[in-house]
């Protein structure tokens, strides 16, 4: 009797551990490959790749201001709230640069608008404008896909329509190149940049939405590139689907994101111990990146005051009074960190002798040295006693 012959389903392919791996490698490439190409321009290099205006290069249109060093100090706005600043002097092609990144100060308080300005040359007597973030002292726009970013774009300036604080600082503006290799330069600086002063590992991670090609977006358009191509080949040959080289591949995508991570807390590592090896903790704190808030706070903790009683930390910016209070301690010291428009001024019946009070940049209450008194917007006051002062800007005053 003849046996019928029998079918059998072929083998799956044995999946060696480094193969996955490299499919993962030139997946990514395959997927930086495209986020370089859906962010840049037309152009292979970019000449300059950086094109930078100072603040000290713009000129006030609406409000008042005045040039400090490099910066521009902002002062007061205009008619309406609105505060404008441009710089008139220099053209660029919109085609080539689209990314800019503004270098303030400091961030704004919730509530105030912020958006970049500019003029078309093409289009005379307009002015187009792109919302920024102003809760980042370093707001970021991509105005690649801006409809009217176009033409020879010039005049770029800067526009704030709300409270702000007085003076408030704009450094400048970078227009960077968006050739290819000024896009892909960008984009690995922003996922390995050294530069960690502006946030700590953990909170840096946070910022990846201003980044050109967030390296988790990259990653897993990897990882579905190396996956279709495995189920293709699977289906193909007409083997089962290989789940150990997806998972593999899977594990590679979250490898090259730890990697990244134990990077940046070794870069933070080497810069802590860098700065602060062999330095007492003034030091170190005079070596941050707000050494100068340290040098204000180091004012008022050395000068010849009374120890043991309240300090109050009296602000506009809540930001500038919570890190001048936090270097204070272990004083009893107080500061308002809600916004600008929600702070409280105490009445003058809350005060009490003893009481020490910080004005720092602070328009609601002000020290009048002649009179020797605290005075309120209402015109009441409460007599005090100078232990520092350095004009409107700044004072210490203790309560009698």
């Amino acid at each position: 009797m003849p046996i019928a012959p029998t079918l059998e389903r072929p083998a799956p392919d044995a999946v060696p551990t480094a193969w996955p791996f490299a499919l993962f490698a030139l997946s990514l490439a395959v997927a930086l490959l495209l986020a370089v190409a859906l962010n840049a321009g037309p152009r292979l290099r970019g000449a300059p790749d950086t094109v930078a205006l100072t603040g000290a290069s713009m000129a006030v249109q609406l409000g008042s201001g005045r040039v400090a060093g490099s910066a521009l100090l902002l002062e007061a706005p205009g008619d309406g709230g609105v505060a404008l600043v441009a710089n008139t002097t220099r053209s660029i092609s919109a085609a080539d640069y689209s990314r800019a990144t503004w270098r303030l100060g400091t961030a704004l308080p919730p509530g105030t608008e912020l958006s970049m300005t500019w003029r078309v040359r093409e289009r005379p007597g307009r002015v187009y404008s792109a919302p920024l973030d102003g809760a980042s002292a370093r707001p970021a726009a991509n105005l690649a896909a801006h409809p009217d970013w176009t033409g020879t774009v010039h005049a770029i300036g800067l526009g704030l329509r709300g409270p702000f604080p007085a003076p408030f600082a704009i450094e400048g503006v970078d227009l960077r190149s968006n050739a290819w290799t000024v896009t892909l330069a960008d984009i690995l600086r922003q996922w390995f940049g050294v530069d960690l002063a502006r946030t700590g590992v953990t909170s840096r991670l946070g910022f990846e939405d201003e980044h050109i090609a967030p390296m988790l977006a990259v990653i897993a358009g990897a990882i579905a590139f190396a996956v279709a191509y495995l189920v293709l080949r699977a289906r193909r040959r007409g083997t089962s689907l290989p789940v150990v080289a997806i998972a593999l591949v899977a594990i590679a995508g979250w490898l090259a994101l730890d990697l990244r991570w134990q990077a940046l807390l070794a870069v933070k590592q080497a810069k802590v111990i860098a700065e602060g090896f062999g330095r007492s903790t003034d030091e170190r704190n005079a070596a941050m990146d707000d050494g100068a808030l340290f040098e204000v706070a180091r004012r008022i903790r050395d000068a010849d005051r009374a120890r043991g009683g309240r300090v109050l930390v009296l602000s506009d910016n809540p930001s500038l009074a919570t890190r001048v209070g936090w270097f204070l301690y272990p004083d009893n010291v107080y500061y308002d960190g809600r916004t600008h428009s929600r702070q409280r001024t105490p009445p003058p019946d809350a005060l009490r002798p003893g009481d020490q009070v910080v004005l720092l940049l602070y328009g609601k209450l002000r020290w009048d040295p002649a009179r020797g008194v605290l005075v309120w917007p209402d015109g009441r006051t409460r007599a005090a006693r100078a232990i520092l002062a350095d004009g409107p800007a700044f004072a210490l005053v203790e309560v009698k």
